[in-house]
């Protein structure tokens, strides 16, 4: 048997890409490029350094607004009438082609206007290096109002190739309106930000045990990117509850309302786990309709062009309008543009008047200081939620930054309502459109079954991800996640996730990748395995070429196809593609001994259980986070009822929707709901979760309610308040 062992737990050395939605595929390769070159449009030289001190300068000057400003703009009008170069059929394609170069950019992101793509057209953007691309982008991201933006692509060059079935007629369809350079180095949090600074230490992650309270409302919440502009938005219920994706956020963040249409929104921005690990960027939707919006009272409503698919795990917050003021707040942003970020007052926020124009006298709700967590620049739009986690403002902006925790400004969401009675200046017309005056209503998620999903990882707040090296014979021999000389072919992470659940993809911690040659061929095999304690039987296997991921970042694979493992499955990475000179590491944990281990490693064609096989009895974890659908929601959750003849309602009053959980798995068949004088009443019921239904009473009087619950050997009764004000 060969040992393991490891050296120091710091150190972890052990011994031996849509909306923005977009349909996949590849560009064409067009061999006539590589004697003729392709076009270069170059922009006008700008310094990184002066945009910083430029961006600095700005927010000093206006240092209550807090957007973050991260590229610098250049205006031009570029189409393919006017630039580039059209190759003819290639491969029953016309192919357009150019380059846009500027200097010195960290990321270059571009805004098409005029943008209509015909019936069997394909548009590609991609890298220098060719190893990040965006698109197919087709007929189907087409928009009303005409434009479409893309999310920023690594470097200072970016390719735009346009493929035009041969002989089309019409092959002139959109116009490049804005090309945006990053003096920031918004893709990689390791880059500085204007005045030379991270987002500050006192952040507290939104994936911390501390957060976990507030694991759905966080998934409401979004990033997006207006141009050179970062700002927060989240995705908010209405009274219809018919899933309108509707985004609130601050007006300041737009320079004219219609620049919502140019807006590229971003969901699950974060790091997996209670760490800075760089998010995936790739759950992003392209354009926004405004539907109201003020400037005096800094709110804007928008609603995305396309609805969150299941795999975004969208989440829906619930707002409150009574203007009734908490005992406690939270916040959850992502300033400066980055990982997703909670933040904690546990006092009173204060009506506030800033005494400026243009907004109006006591506009606005003050933190006057947080007790964990600030905002920063970027933070802009995020959300104001009380202890029932419903949206009472937007941040527009303040004084606190990590060493001042002090004065943030938040629009009051009680005063956006209706205080304008223009229904393109009050969100109470887009967000109660039953007219039904009601002034709170919950959050929730609507998708159910195999269209729920959730994340699932085996990180926790004690773990510390790292670059593991293998030491064979004392000598160097590799990395435990990933090439090495001792022999293991292929590493594997144990997942448990109860329910008939359908895998969508997973996203790896990626801690080192070195290509001897940019266009290397090598590969690693995502492979998806049956099993008890070590993997049996290979189910799935899906193939990524390694130029296509990127170092210190999570980045999604998604699955070519639905993957449907047993309860408990093993997530494998096979390493036998790699080319000679290669290397690939996945981040990993290692964790003191008595810890749950999760990892394994297959050397010679067996598999071995990491605990079992290291002199320290060390455990370890991958840096995986999976994605699966049609899960049982309750298999993270501690039940509240345990005896099976009893049953539990809340919240108790409650406003139009509650929870009623038993002790016994629910069929909806076996409840009913009746008001004081025994009458059965009109109620929904859904999120059906084994032990748990949400019931909603929206539309009945106000009253006392009984919830019954016909169990096979008793009825439970149950009695609830329903106060649709609450």
């Amino acid at each position: 048997m060969r040992w393991f062992f490891l050296a120091t737990i710091f150190t972890f050395s052990v011994f031996i890409v849509k909306g923005q939605i977009s349909r996949g595929g590849m560009p064409l390769q067009v061999p006539v490029l590589k004697s003729r070159g392709v076009p270069v449009k170059e922009m006008p030289r700008v310094i990184n350094s002066d945009l910083i001190r430029l961006a600095e300068e700005e927010r000093k000057a206006e240092p209550f607004l807090k957007p973050f400003r991260f590229a610098h703009s250049f205006d031009v009008n570029i189409s393919p009438e006017t630039e580039g170069l059209w190759v003819s059929d290639v491969k029953g394609y016309d192919v357009w082609i150019l380059k846009l170069r500027s200097e010195g950019a960290l990321s270059v992101n571009v805004i098409f206007e005029e943008f209509h793509l015909p019936d069997g057209t394909r548009l590609f953007l991609f890298n220098e290096k060719e190893e990040y691309y965006l698109g197919a982008y087709t007929s189907g991201n087409n928009k009303k109002f005409r434009k479409f933006a893309v999310s920023p692509v690594p470097g200072d060059e970016i390719t735009i190739q346009y493929e035009v079935p041969a002989g089309l007629a019409e092959r002139y369809n959109f116009v490049i309106s804005q090309v945006n350079h990053d003096f920031t180095g918004i893709l990689k949090y390791d880059e500085y930000r204007p005045s030379g600074q991270l987002p500050g230490e006192c952040h507290v992650d939104v994936n911390c045990e501390i957060a976990e309270d507030w694991n759905d409302v966080k998934d409401a919440v979004c990033r997006f990117i207006v141009g050179s502009d970062i700002c927060t938005g989240t995705l908010v219920n209405n009274t219809s509850e018919d899933e309108r994706p509707y985004i609130i956020t601050a007006a300041h963040c737009f320079t004219k309302p219609q620049d919502s249409e140019a807006a590229v929104f971003t969901f699950n921005y974060e790091s997996p786990y209670c760490a800075v690990l760089e998010g995936d960027p790739s759950n992003s939707i392209s354009g926004a309709y405004v539907r109201a919006y003020s400037d005096s009272l800094d709110f804007a409503l928008v609603e995305l062009t396309l609805p969150p698919p299941p795999t975004f795990r969208p989440y829906f917050s619930g707002w409150n309008s009574s203007g009734n003021i908490p005992d406690s707040t939270v916040s959850i942003h992502q300033p400066e543009g980055h990982l997703k970020k909670i933040s904690f007052d546990r006092d009173r926020p204060v009506i506030y008047d800033v005494g400026s124009s243009p907004y109006i006298k006591n506009g606005f709700l003050k933190v006057i200081e947080w007790d964990m967590g600030v905002t920063e620049d970027g933070s802009s739009g995020g959300p104001l939620l009380d202890p029932s986690q419903n949206v009472i403002g937007t941040l527009t902006g303040g004084d606190a930054y990590c060493g001042y925790p002090y004065n943030d400004y938040f629009a009051r969401f009680d005063l956006a309502w209706d205080f304008r009675n223009d229904s393109s200046r009050q969100l109470k017309y887009w967000l109660d459109p039953l007219n039904s005056g009601v002034k709170q209503i919950d959050g929730r998620r609507f998708n159910v079954a195999e269209d729920l999903c959730l994340a699932f990882t085996n990180l926790n707040d004690g773990d510390h991800h790292e670059n593991v090296t293998l030491i064979d014979a004392d000598q160097f021999a590799g990395y435990w996640g990933g090439t090495n000389s001792a022999g293991i072919t292929t590493i594997a992470e144990r997942f448990s996730v109860r329910g008939n659940e359908q895998l969508s993809g997973v996203s790896l911690g990626i801690g080192k990748i070195v290509l001897n040659d940019s266009r290397s061929g090598s590969e690693i095999s995502v492979n998806i395995y049956n099993g008890g304690v070590l993997p049996e039987v290979l189910i799935h296997s899906e193939k990524v070429k390694i130029s296509t991921l990127h170092q210190g970042a999570m980045n999604f694979i998604e699955f070519s196809q639905t993957v449907e493992p047993a309860d408990t499955f093993f997530v494998g990475i096979e390493l036998t593609g790699i080319q000679p000179l290669d290397t690939f590491v996945l981040f990993q944990s290692v964790r003191l001994p008595g810890k749950e281990n999760f990892f394994c490693f297959r050397e010679d064609g067996l598999w071995y259980d990491f605990k079992e096989e290291n002199t320290g009895n060390y455990s370890m974890t991958n840096v995986m986070e999976l994605v699966a659908c049609n899960v049982d929601v309750m298999v993270n959750d501690t039940p509240l009822v345990n005896n099976p003849e009893d049953a539990l309602v809340y919240p108790n009053p409650t406003g139009n929707i509650f929870t009623f959980e038993a002790g016994r798995d629910i069929d909806v068949n076996d409840l009913s709901v009746f008001n004081i004088i025994g009458q059965a009443v009109q109620a929904k019921f859904s999120n059906m979760q084994g032990r748990r239904v949400r019931i909603d009473l929206s539309g009945n009087l106000p009253g006392v309610y009984f919830v019954r619950f016909k169990t096979g050997t008793g009825t439970i009764v149950k009695k609830v308040s329903y106060i649709p004000w609450y």
